[in-house]
């Protein structure tokens, strides 16, 4: 069976001490305000029983992936493993992509900084070079491919990110999902531990794509189509988005699910 990649993000165990944000900037020197990983505080019920917990987000790598799609030079696409990854040198910063992902996880390098004014430190001389483009998590898929653990995965001291191949029955992923009941966030490669009594719709939403354009207000739309005729045409859609955000601002958006409680060159590090 072919190898299919995933993560589990154990909320119990997570300590919210930010190393998987720090050894991930390290590693691919993202600019200031672009964190690949982000530890975000959750907390829920009031004294004597409140909780709080810290919730791990990131690009969720979905199966059937909006930004795929929509990628006029497909400088974004999936590997074979399931991994969304980016050729940086076919990217020409369109920004339709970010738009299209329904989780935020997308980002578009436009500001020319660094951490220190007019210094470029050694961690962001590659980064730095990037400009105009999207970037993201691409799970390490260079590291991947030599054998190796995602950064993240290796700097964590609680131990709570497990990745691997989830087709492996043998692999530490698999029996550690089948072990702790992991929660999968449907349609993605992404699946979260949560402790008892901590609500669903505290975790990203499950993944659901739409296939219409939804202009924003400033956008200057065409009348819109029969049902039958909308999301034929991949290409019109990638290129109607591209338009309207160079031109009047517009908008391309994917409808984000509500759950049932309430790359190559450069890409591929």
């Amino acid at each position: 069976m072919a190898k299919q990649y995933g993560m589990v993000l154990d909320v119990e165990r997570c300590i919210g001490c930010h190393a998987c944000t720090v050894a991930c900037k390290m590693a691919y020197g993202t600019r200031p305000g672009v964190d690949y990983n982000a530890v975000d505080r959750v907390e829920w019920g009031e004294y004597p029983d409140a909780h709080q917990v810290f919730k791990q987000t990131m690009c969720m790598h979905c199966k059937d992936a909006a930004c795929v799609e929509v990628c006029p030079t497909g400088a974004t696409y999936t590997t074979e493993e399931g991994v969304v990854v980016i050729d940086y040198d076919k990217c020409i910063g369109c920004g339709a992509c970010v738009l299209a992902c329904p989780y935020d996880q997308r980002h578009l390098v436009k500001d020319d900084e660094t951490h220190y004014e007019e210094t470029v430190l050694p961690f962001e001389e590659e980064a730095a070079e990037r400009l105009n483009i999207v970037e993201k998590c691409t799970f390490c898929y260079g590291r991947v491919q030599a054998g190796e653990q995602p950064m993240c995965t290796i700097h964590c001291p609680g131990q709570c990110r497990i990745f691997g191949d989830v087709n492996d029955p043998e692999s530490d992923i698999s029996k550690y999902i089948k072990e702790k009941n992991t929660t999968h966030v449907e349609g993605t490669s992404i699946y979260y531990v949560i402790p008892e009594g901590m609500d669903r719709a505290l975790l990203p939403p499950d993944y659901v794509k739409t296939v219409a354009a939804v202009p924003t207000e400033e956008a200057t739309a065409e009348p819109e189509a029969p049902a039958e005729e909308k999301g034929g045409n991949t290409g019109a859609i990638a290129a109607g988005l591209i338009g309207a955000a160079a031109i009047a601002g517009g908008g391309y958006a994917y409808m984000k699910n509500k759950n049932k409680d309430g790359g190559a060159k450069g890409g591929e590090q």
